[in-house]
């Protein structure tokens, strides 16, 4: 079974969504993980040839577009695991690959 981009899109969304009560007990941001993970796809579907949508890279949960600066240090913070977050995104992304959820 193929997957687009869409469909892995709305899973890592999904997949957040039901982590969010036990990730809030942990006082994960919420927003700062969603941003992870929508820049993380942006970037996954654009290496692999697919044309992502800028637009959903420049952007922030509240429809504010993101400095360049601003995407930037998220990225840097998700590669370096430098705070809980971008742990946490490490390890759906890595949970999710696995299971081909």
């Amino acid at each position: 079974m193929v997957t687009t981009d869409y469909q892995t899109s709305e899973k890592i969304w999904m997949f957040a969504k039901r982590m969010e009560p036990h990730l809030i007990r942990n006082q994960a941001d919420m927003e700062k993980l969603m941003k992870m993970l929508i820049l993380h796809d942006s970037v996954r579907a654009r290496t692999a040839g697919a044309g992502a949508d800028t637009q959903n890279t420049q952007s922030g949960m509240q429809g504010q577009p993101l400095s360049h600066h601003e995407v930037k240090a998220l990225w840097n913070e998700f590669e370096r695991k430098e705070s809980y977050e971008a742990r946490v995104a490490h390890a759906m992304l890595n949970l999710l690959e696995q299971v081909h959820f």
